[in-house]
């Protein structure tokens, strides 16, 4: 592991205020019993420059500024010792040097708070969760989370919408079991040797129908255009939300790989078996739906630490219309920037139907993987799959309609 310690060159000024000012937060009900409600960040990340330190005074009450003590950067993570008012945590800030400011975000954490810090796109509200469970909804753009345990590891996830999309941002914060700079440079390396047994990151998207059977709704039979309407039901894929790697079946499947040790990605498209049967329940016939219209690539060169990447999934029933006025089906894309530590930004776009699932999937060198969800949703009806005219959803939104 090569590590350059120092003060840093690029990293030495910022334009922010070292405090939230005037964030909104509303505890969330279904927070961990007992634990209290997230509060105002101190260390706090300007997006603009991708920067945590300040020359401005704080705000904190210390009258001190944030300001860097070391900076650690590594083969698979960027981290930085930072201080404010006497205190010291430790940051990562893998994703705050991304060319692209919406994704830029990062947290910084004592042993026993962590700030989170992601950019101000305009949303009227950010929805924050911990472990998968709501902690919190905010107007501002970071927050201060104090029910951590000193030496542990938090899961983030920040959910919005602006400017037509959906922006979810994934941090997985490693809270330091001390706040010396001794043991805040031990946790550096904690989080660097965590992110380089990582070998390759899966995206899967699948979009799926969860009932039993479905049937061409009756308002559609005579437009639709479809082979098989009245009389006829096809075959749903019968289950819900599944964060397994492969095993539920789906209408339409995007898997694409990033590997971490070297430069290229895998896209493995897929789309499940549309069986139709008479209204005796016999199988009258089958067919796939093509995948010529499902695609992931990368969008930036390779560098070990992050990746752009860019995917779409563009699916129709196999009995009908594949183009023109009539033509409907499943429809998604998503950009997003995949850090080797876990960490996360996508942004997006989805037809509200199926029910549609995303998942990351970090995998090591002995072929174990963590899980992370990016977003689950529930379709408001088959009107909308088998009709070109379909609301548009967006990434990172949860739950049902």
């Amino acid at each position: 592991m090569h590590w350059q310690r120092s003060v840093p060159r690029a990293l030495a000024a910022a334009a922010v205020p070292a405090v939230l000012l005037a964030s909104s937060l509303t505890p969330a009900h279904a927070g961990e019993a007992g634990s209290p409600p997230p509060g105002k960040a101190v260390f706090v990340l300007d997006s603009g420059s991708g920067r945590f330190a300040s020359n401005k005074p704080s705000l904190t009450g210390h009258g001190a500024a944030v300001k860097q003590v070391a900076t650690y950067l590594g083969e698979a993570t960027d981290t930085q010792v930072l201080a404010a008012g006497g205190q010291k945590v430790i940051a990562d800030i893998t994703l705050a040097g991304s060319p692209a400011k919406d994704e830029r975000a990062a947290w910084a954490a004592s042993s026993h708070f962590v700030d989170l810090s992601w950019p101000d796109l305009g949303s009227g509200r950010y929805t924050v969760y911990r472990d998968g469970v709501k902690i919190a909804d905010t107007t501002g753009h970071s927050l201060r989370d104090t029910a951590v345990r000193a030496g542990g590891e938090v899961d983030y996830r920040i959910t919005g919408e602006a400017s037509g999309l959906g922006h979810t941002w994934g941090l997985t914060a490693t809270v330091p079991s001390g706040d010396d700079t001794a043991t805040l440079a031990r946790t550096a390396q904690r989080v660097e040797a965590r992110a380089r047994r990582y070998t390759k990151t899966a995206v899967v998207w699948r979009s799926f129908i969860r009932q039993k059977w479905a049937t061409i709704p009756t308002a559609l039979r005579g437009v639709s255009g479809c082979k098989y309407t009245k009389g006829f039901k096809y075959r749903g894929d019968d289950h819900g939300f599944s964060s397994k790697v492969t095993g539920p079946s789906f209408r339409a499947g995007l898997r694409g790989v990033v590997y971490w040790t070297k430069s290229s990605y895998d896209l493995f498209p897929q789309t499940g078996v549309t069986r139709v049967y008479n209204k005796h329940g016999v199988e009258v016939d089958r067919r796939k739906a093509s995948t010529k219209g499902i695609d992931f690539r990368t969008k930036t060169r390779f560098d070990g630490k992050t990746r752009a990447v860019h995917g779409q999934i563009e699916a129709t029933d196999p009995f009908c219309p594949s183009g023109g006025i009539r033509r409907a089906g499943i429809g998604v894309f998503y950009d997003a920037r995949l850090a080797r530590n876990g960490d996360f930004y996508v942004s997006g776009k989805y037809r509200k139907a199926p029910d549609h699932e995303m998942y990351l999937y970090g995998y090591t060198s002995g072929g174990r993987h963590t899980t992370k969800t990016v977003h689950q949703s529930r379709m408001s009806s088959l009107m909308c799959l088998s009709q070109p005219a379909c609301e548009r959803g967006t990434i990172g939104n949860s739950g049902g309609y």
